[in-house]
């Protein structure tokens, strides 16, 4: 078993393509949404409805993971048996070798079962408009862009938050964080290599 390198983002920030452009740079594998096509296999659900469904949070806040899966009738909704899938689909793969996986609480799925290299990729907001307004060819004001941002960023907050009981983007839950804004998707994705191969030594 090799280090793991895991890519946690903001919306924007460029951290699925700092994570593939890392993997190029190393040689080893890519995962982001292989993981969902895996987990939907295993599970025997369309990809389509993994995808539409593994971030989403019907459940009140108040109810940790543990209640939902131990408690009234013992059964789960289908989000946390996504999650619960993806996160043995995971380990799966970091028990395979060195890899780059980006998102799906990999950091803490990984925790303590495997040696990683926790990545947060950040980047101001101006930045992060632009590039969703480049990425996704939009046509859509700032100010639009800008609220779609903050809503995917605390989707992903809550996610993390429910399956994790840990505030996302807390750096201790990381060993870099890298701005893009700061360094550009290269650089940036330069400085995350450095890093992995001084882990490695």
């Amino acid at each position: 078993m090799g280090i793991v390198i895991t890519v946690s983002r903001q919306f924007g920030s460029g951290g699925r393509a700092i994570g593939k452009l890392v993997a190029e740079k190393l040689g080893i594998p890519f995962y982001n949404k292989e993981i969902i096509d895996m987990a939907a296999e295993k599970l025997g659900y369309a990809k389509e409805f993994v995808k539409a469904n593994e971030q989403k949070m019907k459940v009140s806040s108040v109810f940790s993971l543990a209640a939902m899966t131990s408690g009234s009738g013992g059964s789960e909704n289908f989000e946390s048996k996504i999650f619960n899938m993806e996160s043995k689909v995971i380990e799966e793969i970091a028990s395979e070798g060195p890899c780059v996986i980006v998102g799906r609480c990999a950091n803490y799925v990984l925790k303590k079962k495997a040696q990683c290299l926790n990545v947060f990729v950040h980047a101001d907001m101006d930045a992060r408009i632009d590039r969703i307004i480049n990425v996704y060819k939009l046509h859509d004001d700032r100010k639009t862009v800008e609220k779609m941002i903050k809503d995917n960023d605390k989707k992903r907050a809550r996610y993390y938050k429910y399956h994790t009981e840990q505030e996302w983007g807390d750096s201790n839950s990381y060993d870099i964080s890298v701005s893009t804004s700061a360094f550009g998707i290269e650089a940036a994705a330069d400085i995350v290599v450095e890093a992995y191969k001084k882990l490695a030594e």
